[in-house]
C-alpha cells in the first residue's frame, strides 16, 4: 500500500471511475433545466475532467469550463476531442480569482466543489468573482451535501467499504473503501479513498478535504455576500429541501 497518498485530482481516471466519466440522468437533467430557465452562455466552475461540460456542449450549450488542475484539464481536453467537442472551451483558472472578460447567464459549481474552499476569505473571493461575471438577471447555482452528523461522527481511522466499480479499460472490478477524520473546529472532513484492483493486494490511496456547509450557514454566507436565494432544493428532481435531504441545490441571484 502507498504511504504517500496522492491528491484526488491528480488521478482523473480513478476520479471518473467513482464519479462517472460523464454526468447523466437526473443529475445532468437538473443543470439542463437551469440552463433552459435562465439561458446561456454558461460557466462551470471547478469543471474537472469535463463530466458536465462535455455532455452539455454536445447538446449545443454555449458553455465554458474553468479549473485550476492541469491534470484534470488535460483529461477534459482529451475526452472533449474524443467526442468532437472543442477542447478550447476548457480554461485554466482558480474559482477564487478569475477574470474572463465576459458575463454569463448561468454560473454553477456542481459536485460539492465549493467544499474545497475552506475559509471565509476564500469563499468571499469566489462569490465576488461570480458576481462580476453574472449577467443581468443571471443565476448562480451551488451544489452541496446536506451534512450528515451520523457520517461525520464515524470513528477516525476506521476503514469503511464504499462499493465497487467496473474498470472499463481493464474489464475488471475495483474495490473502494475510505477513511475519514472530521475536524469539528474547522468543519473540514479529511478523506482518503483506497482503491484495490480485482486480484491484487496493492492499493492506491487518494486524499482530499471537504469543508462542510450546514444549511443555515451557507444561506447566511450568500446573504452577506449580496446573493438572494430563489430556491433551495433537496435533490435533482426538484424536491423541497428538508432535514432528510441529502443535497443542498441552491439557485440564487446577485442583488
Amino acid at each position: 500500500m502507498r504511504n504517500d497518498p496522492l491528491k484526488l485530482y491528480s488521478d482523473p481516471e480513478r476520479y471518473d471511475l467513482v464519479m462517472g466519466a460523464y454526468a447523466s440522468g437526473d443529475h445532468l437533467n437538473f443543470y439542463r433545466r437551469q440552463i433552459e430557465r435562465h439561458g446561456q452562455p454558461v460557466l462551470e466552475l471547478a469543471c474537472g475532467s469535463g463530466r458536465f461540460t462535455i455532455p452539455l456542449a454536445k447538446e449545443g450549450v454555449d458553455i465554458i469550463g474553468l479549473d485550476n488542475s492541469q491534470t484534470m484539464l488535460r483529461a477534459a481536453a482529451s475526452k472533449a476531442l474524443a467526442h468532437e467537442v472543442d477542447a478550447g472551451r476548457f480554461l485554466d483558472g482558480d474559482m477564487r480569482r478569475f477574470d474572463l472578460g465576459r458575463k454569463f447567464k448561468l454560473i454553477f459549481v456542481p459536485a460539492q466543489s465549493l467544499s474545497h474552499l475552506h475559509t471565509r476569505e476564500e469563499i468571499e473571493e469566489c462569490f465576488a468573482c461570480v458576481r462580476r461575471h453574472l449577467a443581468e438577471d443571471g443565476r448562480f447555482v451551488i451544489e452541496l451535501f446536506n451534512p450528515s452528523l451520523r457520517l461525520l461522527a464515524r470513528e477516525s481511522g476506521c476503514r469503511n467499504p464504499a462499493g465497487q466499480h467496473g474498470d472499463p479499460k481493464k474489464g475488471s472490478q475495483v474495490w473502494l473503501s475510505d477513511e475519514v477524520r472530521y475536524d469539528a473546529a474547522t468543519q473540514i472532513n479529511h478523506i482518503q479513498w483506497f482503491f484495490r484492483n480485482e486480484g491484487s493486494e496493492e492499493e492506491v490511496v487518494l486524499s482530499f478535504e471537504m469543508r462542510q456547509f450546514f444549511p443555515q450557514e451557507i444561506d447566511a454566507l450568500l446573504w452577506y455576500n449580496a446573493f438572494r436565494i430563489d430556491h433551495k432544493y433537496g435533490g435533482y428532481n426538484f424536491e423541497e429541501f428538508s432535514s432528510e435531504a441529502w443535497k443542498q441545490l441552491i439557485v440564487c441571484r446577485a442583488e
